[in-house]
């Protein structure tokens, strides 16, 4: 009998510790509302039972940590969680991971971009050379013996970045915020690309990425981090590709007989994704895994809820060979 193994993705949505300002625009959570949310984390974690997770939007280490505390199945787990020496006032979402596999080696975290590439914002003179959230790498040891290195992202969102606000509202001035904001993306998807590149040209390892994309698996900065191809006279050969589980999945999972490959089931966007490399498909002649379906994890109750997560959790389950 195949062994199966499950990737899963989870952006949380702001999981903090109790009575911290973390955003000027939202207040603190209270005692009562930090236990809730730390026990519906830890029951949806739960629920999911997968061996690998990766987190988005962490603002303490210690909060995961009480997460793990409250669930069956990951109060042995290894929590891999760079902690914030920031005061309250300059604590910035993190990602993390969790894993109930060996580690292969010493995780790390990017900040900066690779090859030292920057790129310069419009109409000001910001330069950007580092990821707008540290990206996570740490290779796993899998039950077949095999080294998967797995990739944490959380890319730029679209939130338009505005450098001043008018009185009225300006289609210009928003124009050129967007734009920002799209390049800070697809600076993040260029080095997050650059990251995967090296390291499949020097090890020849399989690679898995789980996260939050902030857009669709078909936009550019997505693309620029799969290299999937648009009309391209070269295209990248399938070694330095990766795929969209959703995909490449062989039992999905349907809706009235047809997948939406843009939504989830409940109509959400589908901006939480994981890319696997080429050996996860079946037309690969290193076969490690195959993809069998994917799916998505709804959330119950009034999104407006502190505890609950704004985003869906995204399970992958892989039949090893």
């Amino acid at each position: 009998m195949q062994q199966e193994i499950r990737l899963a993705t989870f952006n949380v949505r702001n999981l903090v510790l109790p009575e911290i300002a973390y955003y000027d625009d939202l207040p603190a959570y209270t005692q009562e509302e930090y236990q809730a949310k730390t026990t519906w984390i830890a029951q949806r974690i739960d629920l999911c039972d997968a061996d690998i997770i990766g987190f988005q939007e962490i603002f303490s280490k210690k909060a995961l940590s009480d997460v793990m505390a409250k669930t069956q199945r990951y109060r042995h787990a290894t929590l891999i969680c760079f902690d914030q020496n920031n005061p309250p006032a300059f604590l910035k979402p993190q990602v993390a991971l969790l894993t109930r596999f060996p580690l292969a080696g010493s995780p790390q975290t990017h900040r900066n971009f690779p090859k030292k590439f920057q790129i310069t914002l419009p109409i000001t003179d910001t330069v950007i050379n580092q990821f707008s959230r540290p990206v996570l790498e740490a290779p796993v040891l899998l039950p077949n013996g095999q080294i998967l290195n797995i990739y944490v992202v959380h890319l730029k969102s679209k939130r338009p970045d505005f450098i001043r606000f008018t009185a009225k509202p300006d289609p210009y001035q928003y124009g050129l915020a967007a734009l920002r904001s799209l390049m800070r993306r697809a600076a993040d998807a260029l080095g997050v690309r650059t990251l995967v590149s090296e390291f499949r040209q020097d090890n020849a390892l399989p690679v898995a990425i789980l996260g939050d994309f902030n857009d669709f698996s078909q936009a550019v900065s997505t693309c620029i981090i799969t290299g999937e191809e648009h009309e391209s006279e070269r295209p990248l050969p399938p070694f330095y590709r990766l795929y969209d589980c959703f995909d490449i999945q062989t039992e999905p999972e349907t809706r009235n007989g047809e997948i939406a490959r843009f939504m989830e089931a409940d109509g959400t966007p589908r901006i939480d994704h994981i890319f696997v490399s080429e050996e996860f498909t079946e037309t690969s002649g290193y076969l490690t895994g195959r993809v069998k379906n994917m799916i998505y994890l709804q959330n119950k109750g009034n999104p407006d809820r502190p505890e609950l997560s704004d985003h869906n959790l995204a399970v992958v389950t892989i039949e090893l060979r």
